[in-house]
């Protein structure tokens, strides 16, 4: 649907959409039982965040060329009003990208949501350290890539990443975020599991729930933590499953077992930012975006976290990046 673009309002600001992030949350927004997730009708639409230029200013803050975040959602122009918060968590907060650098995507995935959540997974929740045997699932996803390699960072001795297919393993090992892959899509996949996991798990982050959950509860070394950021297997099912059945595990091994929510450490963001961006100027931490084209392509983008079309963070172009920007770490830059 095409519409012409509106005049900002005073207090507003007009912005030009450069690059659109996706979430399985977004599935739930247009969802019958939304929980904690925002609504979206049909017709209305889709939120999501993004990163925009201001083409115009009515609010004594931003001017004419400031790069922003913001809650954008699925089009090439966005008013937004830097003033409104849409919750105590500020997730609808306006706010200026202060050392803007391309690809501005970066600031989506390594950088935004997806980094931010594996690193209160591995490093603030899990409490990774040296030696530690580390099992991600969905490893080969925006959060599970970046998690692979802070559990690196912290000095696993040993990641092991659960993926669904063939490729998506060889592109795991093939880009050096683990030491064994193992698609859940193939046979054999819980015998090769007991085989990876023999020696015991330390810490397991899971994404996914259910059976590989509950295989991975069979397998904990004393004192795990496992840390639990969704649960995709099960989240849409109806009646809800059974609980895991190895959960005994967690009193055999004196381990636990901790969920959390991102939004919540939302106030420490500029300093796992500030982290993460040192790790990357080091060398450390790669950015491994799967980019879509063209603002047309946000459902194929959203369908693709859903039936394994991607690799890494997954985002969606929807204008080039300013030229005047600089370019960040290009010696360490692999896009997909």
């Amino acid at each position: 649907m095409e519409r012409p673009v509106a005049a900002p309002g005073e207090g507003d600001l007009l912005v030009r959409v450069i690059v659109l992030g996706t979430s399985p949350a977004q599935r739930m927004y247009v969802a019958e039982e939304r929980e904690f997730h925002l609504t979206v009708d049909v017709g209305q639409l889709m939120s999501c965040r993004g990163i925009g230029e201001v083409l115009e200013s009515r609010h004594p803050q931003f001017a004419v060329g400031d790069i922003v975040q913001a809650s954008l959602g699925w089009q090439e122009f966005a008013i937004v009003t830097p003033d409104i918060r849409d919750n105590d968590q500020n997730v609808r907060k306006v706010t200026r990208l202060e050392q803007p650098a391309r690809p501005l995507n970066a600031s989506l995935s390594l950088f935004g949501q997806l980094g931010f959540s594996a690193y209160v997974g591995i490093v603030e929740t899990a409490q990774v350290r040296k030696g530690d045997v580390v099992v991600i699932s969905a490893a080969a996803g925006g959060v599970g890539s970046i998690a692979c390699q802070l559990a690196r960072i912290q000095g696993a001795a040993r990641v092991i990443g659960i993926a669904g297919g063939a490729d998506k393993c060889e592109w795991l090992i093939g880009n050096g975020l683990c030491d064994v892959a193992l698609d859940y899509r193939a046979d054999g996949f819980y015998a090769d599991l007991d085989v990876a996991c023999g020696a015991g798990v330390d810490v397991y982050l899971d994404s996914v729930g259910g059976d590989i959950l509950d295989a991975v509860l069979g397998h904990l070394a004393v004192g795990a933590r496992v840390v639990l950021c969704g649960h995709i297997s099960t989240e849409y099912q109806r009646p809800r499953p059974p609980g895991p059945r190895n959960y005994y595990n967690l009193i055999y091994r004196r381990a636990r077992m901790e969920g959390f929510f991102v939004f919540d450490s939302i106030n420490r963001w500029p300093e796992f930012e500030r982290q993460l961006r040192a790790w990357y100027g080091e060398g450390q931490l790669r950015l491994l975006d799967h980019v879509f084209e063209g603002i047309e392509s946000a459902p194929d983008a959203l369908r693709s976290l859903f039936i394994g079309g991607n690799t890494g963070g997954c985002v969606i172009r929807v204008a080039n990046d300013p030229e005047h920007l600089p370019q960040i770490g290009q010696d360490t830059l692999d896009e997909r």
